[in-house]
């Protein structure tokens, strides 16, 4: 069987909600393996990078501002 991988980032409204550990629990209990986990801020550079084929798109702008306003976790 091979071996796949998923980033699963917990964005800023699941933190400021403080649901993180009831989403990682759900994934826990389906029986996913947790190989890596960080908090981090979003700058408005990795917001560029990370949602590129978005960034001409008129929606654009209201994104990179909820994904930079508070820590996430990935």
């Amino acid at each position: 069987m091979a071996l796949e991988r998923t980033l699963v980032l917990l964005k800023p409204d699941c933190v400021q909600r403080r649901l993180v550990g009831r989403v990682i629990s759900r994934f826990a209990d389906k029986g996913f393996n947790i190989v890596a986990m960080k908090m981090l801020l979003v700058t408005p550079e990795l917001a560029k990078l990370h949602y590129a084929e978005h960034v001409t798109k008129p929606f654009y702008p209201a994104l990179e501002a909820f994904i930079t306003a508070s820590p996430i976790v990935a």
